[in-house]
């Protein structure tokens, strides 16, 4: 991102999360999650340009540790959201680059936006922890398997999955 951008978004991070604590509205709520995910998505294209170019290659089998992230997976409205989320918030975090931190940092402020826009409108919802299940540690042994191919196949589902929100913004307000 070019440093210029800097303070806009920085301005706009703060003014979209004054007034966190009351209830927001629909169009408050999707007017955020909306920026977020732009935002993620190119983030998420500017690391996978960073990487190493591997246009022959074809990664095969890791479809087992993205559960989460299938392609053809709908999005079925918020607690759906909210679990996905913290999927890739985990993901990112167990893969312990330095470049991935903002996209970490997005992810964690999306999440918790989308969880506290969901008590507030699915009382009767709780949302599934995150983190445990062994996340880790099947990264772990994929990354000894697949060595660097673990990153680009997560941003790339990553980036998917945003556009896809991006697309059906609407889900926010089905519990």
């Amino acid at each position: 991102m070019d440093c210029s951008m800097a303070p806009l978004v920085s301005f706009l991070l703060a003014h979209f999360s004054m007034g966190a604590g009351a209830s927001l509205s629909l169009d408050i709520v999707r007017t955020k999650v909306k920026f977020l995910a732009q935002t993620m998505v190119y983030r998420t294209q500017m690391e996978i340009k960073k990487l190493p170019s591997s246009s022959n290659l074809v990664i095969d089998g890791l479809e087992l540790f993205f559960p989460a992230a299938a392609g053809d997976q709908p999005i079925e409205g918020l607690p759906s959201i909210v679990e996905t989320m913290g999927f890739y918030q985990d993901l990112l975090i167990s893969l312990d680059m330095a470049d991935l931190k903002q996209l970490v940092e997005d992810a964690s402020t999306m999440r918790g936006q989308l969880e506290n826009w969901m008590m507030s409108r699915c009382p009767g919802r709780q949302q599934k922890q995150t983190g445990e299940g062994g996340l880790e540690e099947a990264l772990k042994d994929s990354v000894r398997k697949f060595g660097l191919s673990v990153c680009p196949v997560a941003l790339n589902r990553l980036k998917g999955y945003l556009d896809r929100l991006l697309l059906n913004l609407d889900q926010l307000r089905y519990c």
